[in-house]
């Protein structure tokens, strides 16, 4: 036992930690970026799509502008003079800030009204009137990599399918061999449903442009500052704002879970809006947007095989995913699919092969791919490889635990 003449408390392993942050959260004395108030600041918000997938044929703001402290709508083409209509999401793809023309997903984003009020932007949003030409949206990967499915992503040059990336890892050559001579084989198709992060705290930010210093301050519920600095920079460097001239602060945030770390179009509005008007500009959205249109996680169809002895030994796993992934890759990682499939699903038992593959595509849904909780797809990970083990052992008569 250790002895201790002092009064104070022995930290470290095995010694809970006291919280530093619970004394002003319980006395409401928490900043989060709907608290932040500056001078001068405009209120936004978004028009969105009820469709899936439609072309847009006119937007007729003219109501939307009568209403008194309604300052400006903003559509595709007003960014689209700036070349800030698209941007670059986390991971290697691209995705718009406001259409142009063609609506991708439900509740994607087509108009921002600016106003002096919060309610009053609200009112200017019910106002705004959009002419969509429907067309039939594609919400099951299995048809997007259809020979005859439409091309969605028709703004990348040179694409002629629906087909985003693949990903393959192990030794296919061994692994196929051990299947192809196993006493026993079993396989079984999953599917991995979309879910959404849900935060108490909804996204929003506040954008602040100095015109004088040329200089972008943003407030947001972010859970990755520098990375979002640097596709800020990414998105408008060509008007001068370069990466040391924007500072990121990310106060307290009321949950994150990785549907915090994308960079959401609604702050690229803002910071275009502030931008040009040199007015701070405050974007927070409601639930129901945050439930509709905010990027997801998983949306995996896993095929998953596992080949063993009678006795119940396991020899190797093979696993094959198809990632529905929306009408862009967000994913937040550096690696073309973080994937704990194959650490994660060899690394609970005793085999000495496996091969694991990924493909993603587009769909008519919101951006996909986020890292929800369990960063790398270790839920995933687990789950196939329980599942497929439980059905192992039933096959050949044991427990299994054993």
């Amino acid at each position: 036992m250790i002895q201790c003449k002092t009064s104070k408390a022995i930290g470290g392993m095995g010694h809970s930690k006291k919280r530093k942050e619970d004394a002003r959260f319980i006395q409401g004395k928490g900043t989060y970026v709907d608290d932040v108030k500056l001078p001068g600041m405009l209120h936004m918000d978004i028009v969105r799509s009820p469709y899936a997938y439609a072309k847009i044929k006119n937007i007729d703001a003219s109501k939307a502008l009568e209403i008194p402290g309604v300052i400006a709508v903003v559509t595709g083409k007003d960014l689209e003079k700036y070349n800030l209509h698209w941007m670059p999401t986390l991971m290697s793809d691209t995705q718009m800030v406001l259409p142009t023309d063609t609506v991708m997903y439900q509740s994607q984003e087509v108009a921002a009204v600016i106003a002096t009020d919060r309610y009053i932007a609200r009112d200017g949003k019910e106002a705004v009137r959009v002419d969509y030409e429907p067309m039939t949206p594609i919400i099951d990967p299995f048809e997007s990599l259809a020979p005859e499915a439409p091309v969605l992503r028709d703004d990348k040059e040179g694409k002629t399918d629906n087909h985003i990336w693949h990903w393959e890892v192990g030794d296919k050559e061994k692994t196929d061999a051990i299947f192809d001579n196993a006493e026993v084989t079993i396989s079984q198709q999953m599917h991995i449903p979309r879910i959404h992060v849900a935060s108490i705290e909804t996204c929003g930010c506040v954008a602040s442009y100095n015109k004088v210093e040329n200089h972008l301050t943003m407030y947001m519920t972010t859970q990755a500052p520098h990375a979002i600095r640097t596709v800020i920079a990414l998105v408008a460097g060509h008007v001068g704002l370069t990466e040391e001239k924007i500072r990121v602060i990310s106060p307290d945030i009321g949950g994150g879970f990785g549907g915090k770390v994308p960079v959401y179009p609604g702050y690229v509005i803002a910071i275009a809006v502030s931008f040009l008007t040199g007015a701070p500009i405050k974007w927070i959205e409601d639930r129901s947007e945050n439930l509709q249109a905010d990027s997801f996680a998983r949306d995996y169809h896993i095929t998953a095989e596992m080949a063993g002895t009678k006795e119940g030994k396991i020899l190797a796993t093979r696993f094959k995913v198809l990632a529905d992934h929306g009408y862009t890759d967000a994913s937040a990682n550096p690696s073309k699919f973080p994937t704990g499939l194959f650490s994660i699903g060899t690394g609970s038992y005793d085999y000495g092969a496996a091969y694991m593959e990924a493909d993603a595509v587009y769909t008519n849904k919101p951006p996909g791919g986020v890292a929800y909780r369990c960063s790398f797809r270790v839920t995933e990970a687990v789950h196939a490889i329980e599942r497929i083990n439980d059905k192992f052992a039933k096959k050949v008569g044991k427990d299994p635990a054993q």
